[in-house]
């Protein structure tokens, strides 16, 4: 016998990938609930929005620096590379004007 989850989901076996059923689905693949209304729906909200941040591992102050350093010298590195570039493609063209000319 197949178990199935808290929300009431068909059994992995029976649910079908290929064929959508001809009711609303929630992007979880459970059914749809019935969403609250007024002060109980944002009091429900803050109360999920505090689990999730509990859940969260924020970083310490040198794996802030640490990642703030390697962003600077990627967006460095790209800069010149795309300097680089400009430049290139602006001599080419100041020679193909001049030679066009000539």
């Amino acid at each position: 016998m197949a178990r199935t989850s808290r929300r009431n989901r068909q059994p992995a076996q029976n649910r079908s990938l290929t064929q959508p059923s001809g009711k609303p689905r929630s992007q979880s693949g459970g059914e749809p609930t019935a969403r609250r209304r007024g002060l109980r729906a944002v009091v429900a909200f803050s109360g999920e929005v505090r689990g999730e941040l509990a859940k969260v591992d924020f970083p310490d102050r040198h794996q802030t620096m640490v990642a703030t350093a390697v962003v600077l010298g990627a967006c460095l590195v790209v800069g010149v590379f795309l300097y680089g570039l400009d430049q290139a493609f602006a001599r080419l063209a100041t020679r193909l004007i001049h030679w066009q000319t000539s």
